[in-house]
């Protein structure tokens, strides 16, 4: 399949935002138009001056990196039976083209509290409590801009952020870091499995590195070249159903192994509890856009997803009939 080589997401700059309530003329702004139109073709954009300390964010970078470094025993006591909670170990298949990246995952608030001292416990019994101390702050830090970056995606759809369909969407959610570390690989390349997030939406720090890759809607593959100081953010399919499928939660994979070097991501996915009903705001349907999802909850669709595995389908498995 073609690859498309080296091409630039669209770079959203979020100080040039209103941080209150919007009215017509800012939603028609260019910012906006760039915004709304990088969800709809692209399903990704990287968000620059969002406010994430960088000096905390390369610091655990090198934490994770030696985390992932400990013995293989010690990893393995940091494996709890919760949905993406805790460590999971690579898988490679014979032929490196269906790969998952060895990786350990922190729900913050209601999933599991305090899961960084709980997990960290498991990883070291002795204590470590820089590495709670640095993560807690990283992911408060990306907690506040997954609210600042929810808002805009709410506005961009002409949806009212106080209205009780977008407040539902901050009153009942949570966030989830998942580090993922791609060992380097030198006699044959890599690829991850090809999957959509079951998420609302995902804010992805990158190394420079690099081997993310975006499939098109023509069915292309993307490579898309990390910005420093930035993060990708992408749409997932909870966003996808609830914009009534005006916003695309686009396939993707990282293909690794040839630089020799180990790759870092750090992927926080902003959810929503099971009991969050999949409803798309009035604002979003139309003449031209009818209701195209059922109304179902975010449980429906972690139990397909249990179910079915990444198979980039939940959407179309609750489109109406």
């Amino acid at each position: 399949m073609e690859v498309l080589n080296g091409t630039d997401l669209p770079v959203i700059d979020l100080s040039l935002f209103p941080s209150q309530n919007v009215d017509q003329n800012q939603l028609e702004s260019h910012e906006f138009t760039k915004l709304r139109q990088a969800c709809q073709e692209l399903g990704f954009f990287l968000v620059v001056n969002h406010g994430v300390n960088p000096s905390l964010i390369q610091a655990v970078d090198g934490r994770i990196r030696d985390m992932f470094a400990l013995p293989t025993e010690a990893k393995n006591r940091a494996i709890f039976p919760i949905f993406n909670t805790g460590y999971c170990s690579s898988i490679v298949d014979d032929v490196a083209k269906d790969s998952i990246a060895e990786s350990m995952s922190f729900p913050w608030d209601q999933l599991l509290p305090n899961s960084v001292e709980k997990i960290s416990a498991k990883l070291w019994p002795q204590g470590n409590p820089v590495f709670c101390e640095e993560l807690n702050a990283y992911g408060a830090q990306i907690r506040d801009l997954s609210h600042r970056i929810l808002k805009l995606l709410v506005w961009s759809l002409g949806v009212d952020v106080s209205s009780q369909s977008a407040s539902e969407l901050f009153e009942k959610s949570f966030g989830t870091v998942r580090m993922n570390y791609y060992d380097k690989c030198t006699d044959k390349e890599m690829i991850s499995r090809p999957h959509t997030d079951v998420s609302f939406f995902t804010i992805l720090y990158q190394d420079d590195v690099g081997g993310l890759q975006i499939r098109t809607k023509e069915g292309k593959w993307m490579d898309s070249k990390p910005l420093p100081g930035s993060f990708a953010v992408n749409a997932g399919d909870i966003l996808q159903m609830w914009s009534n499928g005006r916003y695309r939660s686009a396939e993707h994979r990282v293909v690794y192994g040839k630089s020799n070097r180990n790759r870092l991501s750090m992927a926080y996915f902003f959810d929503l509890l099971d009991e969050f009903e999949i409803r798309c705001p009035k604002e979003t349907i139309d003449q031209e856009h009818p209701q195209l999802f059922k109304v179902v909850t975010k449980g429906d669709t972690v139990a397909y997803f249990k179910k079915e595995g990444p198979n980039m389908a939940t959407p179309l498995h609750f489109r109406l009939q």
